[in-house]
């Protein structure tokens, strides 16, 4: 069950990269030098480039190797958060969340048949439960101590922490 717990690891972190700007706006937007609300269009900007490409993206590295693709976006989730660790500017913050927004949706696409081929048919239901629970663990404490971790040390350590 080792594979479907580093499954589930990762997925706290995919998650906990797409919502942790939310407790971040107001320090990214002052160190930005941009209104909150503008600051806030790089959550719908995720959102948006999840939906529009995601369904795509995912059909299109279905036929690529799994381990490879898994490491490919987990390294694409690493760089985009350390990109938005040293953003300059909202243009730049903006590209590293694009980034990872086209990774996501292929990551949980990819996780749930790793996982079903993991413990075969007739456990896949436990084994995509147990990977939402990193969905689950990101909501309820990711998205928190990534507020902490930028209350403390500022907004930039959240992004580090995640990217590293």
């Amino acid at each position: 069950m080792l594979p479907i717990l580093l499954l589930s690891a990762a997925g706290f972190t995919v998650l906990t990269t797409e919502f942790v700007i939310v407790g971040l706006l107001p320090a990214v937007a002052r160190d930005l030098d941009v209104t909150v609300s503008q600051a806030g269009l790089l959550v719908t900007l995720f959102a948006f480039t999840v939906a529009a490409f995601g369904p795509f993206l995912t059909a299109y590295f279905s036929r690529f190797e799994r381990k490879r693709l898994f490491i490919s976006i987990l390294v694409l989730f690493g760089f985009s958060n350390l990109l938005a660790a040293l953003a300059p500017n909202i243009a730049v913050m903006a590209l590293a969340r694009l980034f990872p927004a086209l990774g996501l949706p292929v990551f949980w696409a990819l996780a749930s048949e790793t996982a079903v081929d993991i413990v075969g048919p007739q456990f896949a239901g436990r084994a995509i439960a147990r990977i939402g629970f990193g969905i689950v663990c990101a909501t309820v404490f990711g998205i928190p101590i990534g507020t902490l971790i930028s209350d403390a040390f500022g907004w930039r350590s959240a992004f580090l922490v995640l990217a590293g």
